[in-house]
């Protein structure tokens, strides 16, 4: 069988022009993706356009606003819930109202409600009275941008009802747990100051109130005298005249030590003697190291209490330690209990 012949001239101009089909595919594929690209860009820049423009017009638009109430009638206190925000119809330029609508938060509107006239609504246990919204416009729109028009407020009117405010003066309660380091300690009182605050509202709230507690706050790692500033918690309705109680506690390193003083006996007949076993107690304190040097068995005080000898199994009665220096911390003592005879 014959062999067909390849023609090396005729391969050549086969490998060039599949090139050329390569190269010129290749120039069409850059060429479209140019003009998509360009496409693109005029598409975009029409639109920011559109955006701009749009945003240079006046539009209205509804602002929840938070709303804060201040300076109610003279010895009077607010004993209804009134809104905490207000819907406010306003009208700016698009710009204005975007940058408004991006804020994350709003500073409230002061509402002062004995600048208003009050309408009082007769007839009406407690007091009750109302303010048209139409007739804060002016004042609210004090407090907001020139940019921004307020064109009408809802809810239309708000309602106050007020009743006899009282006061009285009631302790601070410092909620602060302290964490200390090893070998650190709390040696004295915790400092509150203000120690008592002045609380004002209606009468039916101010006589359940016996104390104000802080916010709670948990400090860990201490191994210094902490000094701190804890906020009221608030209770609803109720006034205080500090907001924040200023906390000192004094802490420093300690040692463990131990003394063994006598027991006492309370509530025994004179005629008769009481024999213990044993009649001392073994005290282990920690005290820091400031009053290490101080401490004496005299400023300890254990006692056991013949009356409460019939909740006693036997004759067994129960040590108590009742007596301390405020500056030392018992942790442990021993007996707890002990036996007696009676001797005549």
């Amino acid at each position: 069988m014959k062999q067909q012949e390849i023609n090396p001239g005729e391969s050549n101009r086969k490998f060039i022009l599949h090139r050329k089909i390569l190269r010129n595919g290749g120039k069409r594929i850059i060429t479209i993706n140019k003009r998509l690209l360009i496409f693109s860009f005029f598409l975009l820049l029409s639109i920011v356009f559109w955006f701009l423009t749009a945003l240079n017009k006046d539009y209205n638009t509804v602002f929840s606003y938070p709303v804060k109430y201040v300076r109610f009638p003279k010895g009077k206190v607010l004993t209804n819930d009134v809104p905490e925000r207000l819907d406010l119809n306003v009208e700016s330029r698009g710009f204005t109202l975007l940058r408004f609508k991006l804020k994350s938060r709003l500073v409230p509107i002061i509402f002062d409600v004995n600048s208003f006239s009050l309408n009082t609504i007769s007839n009406t246990e407690p007091l009750t009275v109302y303010i048209l919204t139409e007739y804060a416009i002016e004042k609210i729109q004090e407090q907001l941008s020139s940019e921004i028009r307020v064109v009408s407020i809802s809810p239309d009117s708000l309602i106050f009802q007020f009743t006899d405010m009282y006061t009285r003066k009631v302790d601070v309660v410092a909620n602060l747990k302290l964490e200390f380091e090893k070998q650190y300690m709390q040696v004295a009182d915790m400092l509150v100051t203000p120690d008592s605050v002045t609380v004002s509202g209606p009468g039916l709230l101010i006589d359940t109130i016996r104390s104000v507690g802080t916010v709670s706050k948990i400090i860990t790692g201490v191994r210094k005298n902490i000094e701190t500033d804890l906020d009221l918690k608030p209770i609803h309705r109720i006034e205080f005249s500090n907001e924040k109680v200023n906390v000192m506690v004094p802490v420093e390193k300690f040692t463990e030590a131990g003394l063994n003083i006598p027991i006492e006996v309370l509530n025994f007949p004179d005629t008769l003697f009481l024999r213990m076993f044993p009649s001392n107690v073994d005290i282990t304190y920690r005290v820091g190291l400031s009053d290490y040097g101080n401490v004496n068995q005299h400023m300890f005080q254990a006692v056991v209490d013949y009356a409460d000898k019939e909740s006693n199994l036997g004759n067994r009665l129960h040590v108590k330690i009742i007596k301390a220096p405020e500056y030392v911390v018992i942790t442990d003592y021993r007996p707890k209990n002990i036996e007696y005879i009676i001797e005549r």
